[in-house]
């Protein structure tokens, strides 16, 4: 089983050359590929964020809430429904987020990780994949992870 990372995706739905084409090619060929709960929440947050940059010009975090607020969150039904088509489309399994507080803790440390690339590490090993798509230089110092493409 091959984890898709959030950058992979986002570059993939964003049409960003050279990468979208790369992704596209592992996309088409593989089937048993997965996510992570981490890795759509990065997914969607990320794809609200440019879908509002683009859109509204909205630059700031705080912006963006009041904005959400204001207007619900419908107003970026596209992001989620990018989300949605994708895993279905692929037949991408979404992975619960797995580990505990010291695992997590650990990899950080160890590993010199973000706690959000931690928790996806330690979710893949959980499930014993080895092999993460990703663009992510950070997921290279994993040693139970194949990460690249």
């Amino acid at each position: 089983m091959i984890l898709l990372d959030t950058n992979a995706i986002v570059y993939y739905l964003h049409r960003v050359e050279p990468y979208a084409s790369k992704v596209k090619n592992i996309l088409v060929e593989r089937r048993n590929l997965a996510v992570t709960l981490r890795v759509i929440d990065e997914l969607v947050f990320t794809l609200i964020r440019l879908d509002a940059l683009r859109r509204l010009n909205i630059r700031r975090l705080d912006q963006l809430r009041e904005y959400i607020k204001k207007h619900g969150i419908k107003e970026f039904a596209n992001a989620m429904n990018d989300v949605e088509e994708l895993i279905e489309e692929l037949g991408i399994v979404v992975l619960e987020d797995k580990g505990s507080l010291g695992e997590l803790l650990g990899a950080m440390r160890s590993y010199n990780l973000l706690p959000g690339d931690a928790l996806i590490a330690i979710t893949a090993r959980h499930y014993g994949i080895d092999t993460i798509l990703t663009f992510d230089e950070d997921f290279k110092r994993i040693p139970w992870l194949e990460a690249g493409l």
